[in-house]
């Protein structure tokens, strides 16, 4: 009985340590664990952050070369509709010569 009873124990003592070194080492790995998790964390908040300025950057400058098209499609019209007026006031003055110009061809016919 004494001999079994010592062998338990040895047994126990056996389990025991096991269990506190098996206890060490899923202690150690799980820090481990979280300091990794906590850096990853700290990535993804970086990363988040330069996402959301890259972002802002580029909205910023789709901003001004809209503005600038916009701009420059201003003046194209305004351009445009100066030649068109141009046009129209040489027409017009092409047009008031016509009967004149009939009236010559009349003359030297």
């Amino acid at each position: 009985q004494v001999v079994f009873l010592e062998k338990r124990v040895t047994e126990l003592e056996k389990d025991t340590a096991a269990n506190g070194e098996q206890h060490s080492r899923l202690k150690q790995e799980n820090l481990q664990l979280v300091h990794r998790a906590n850096a990853l964390e700290e990535q993804l908040k970086e990363q988040e952050l330069r996402a959301d300025q890259t972002l802002l950057e580029e909205i910023k400058k789709q901003r001004e070369l809209l503005s600038k098209m916009e701009r420059e499609k201003s003046i194209e019209i305004e351009n445009l509709q100066a030649r068109l007026q141009q046009l129209d006031d040489e027409n017009s003055e092409l047009r008031s010569c016509v009967p004149c110009l009939k009236a010559n061809i009349e003359r030297l016919e």
